[in-house]
């Protein structure tokens, strides 16, 4: 397994470049972000290139919501934005969402109008879409959200429904975001997650809950969690994706600690 430091809620006064030097700096090699469109591309390139740091993860789209059809258009032109930034990072992964969110992680539209089942299929079809617009080299990672929280209004809550729309779909560039942060929050049984879903799962996402600050900060036992990730075979990318309690140098200390010991 590989871990992954999302920077983007770390160390707020300073440039991602500067992000990236200093979680090098900790022991890291690979990071990831949200939106691209905010940040400096070749910034990023530079500092990655300098401390030998690898792009593992960055959203796929901001903008168009595959539930509703008619954004489909707006969420293809921005994932292939996505994946000429990708390719330029040297990035192989790019996150799904089945609602678009503004800034604040809010819905930006629930699409209240639409029966369920039609966001479903309306889903499948943009994923669908999706696949046939990005090269080979580019997977693709389904998230699912909490909407007790932070994200009200999101169609995609639980993780069986992810699950049905990646086998529907049946293609191994498209695979599951597990964040065990949302699931916890939904109340999921995380080593039941892991037990029932790794199939179907490409990446993973960790933050304490409740809180979403680092693992230590709240009630799972992140040591037997990602011990339970690493020995059913997972090989892949395990991105801590938190707000940091206090300060940020402590909690990625204390990461590193916890990954040393699993």
């Amino acid at each position: 397994m590989k871990p992954v430091i999302c920077f983007e809620p770390l160390y707020s006064d300073r440039a991602p470049g500067e992000k990236i030097a200093h979680i090098a700096r900790l022991g890291f090699q690979y990071v990831e972000f949200w939106g691209w469109r905010d940040k400096d591309i070749p910034a990023i390139l530079e500092a990655c290139d300098k401390y030998h740091v690898t792009v593992a993860n960055f959203s796929g789209h901001r903008g168009g919501s595959p539930v509703s059809e008619n954004t489909h258009q707006l969420l293809l032109q921005d994932l292939a934005e996505a994946v000429t930034v990708a390719q330029t990072l040297g990035c192989h992964i790019l996150m799904m969402l089945t609602n678009a969110l503004n800034e604040d992680g809010s819905v930006t539209d629930s699409f209240e109008q639409i029966p369920e089942c039609e966001k479903y299929e309306n889903t499948i079809m943009a994923l669908y879409k999706a696949l046939d617009s990005t090269p080979e080299g580019i997977n693709l990672v389904l998230e699912p959200l909490n909407t007790l929280v932070d994200h009200p209004g999101y169609f995609l809550k639980d993780i069986a429904t992810a699950s049905s729309l990646i086998r529907d779909i049946g293609s191994q560039r498209l695979k599951i975001l597990c964040d065990l942060y949302h699931l916890g929050v939904m109340g999921n049984d995380l080593e039941q997650v892991i037990t029932d879903f790794l199939p179907d799962i490409g990446y993973f996402h960790v933050a304490d809950f409740p809180g979403r600050h680092e693992p230590g900060s709240g009630s799972a036992d992140w040591t037997s969690l990602l011990t339970l990730i690493k020995d059913s075979g997972y090989t892949g990318y395990v991105g801590f994706e938190y707000f940091p309690e206090k300060d940020a140098d402590e909690s990625l200390l204390k990461i590193k600690k916890l990954w040393e010991s699993i």
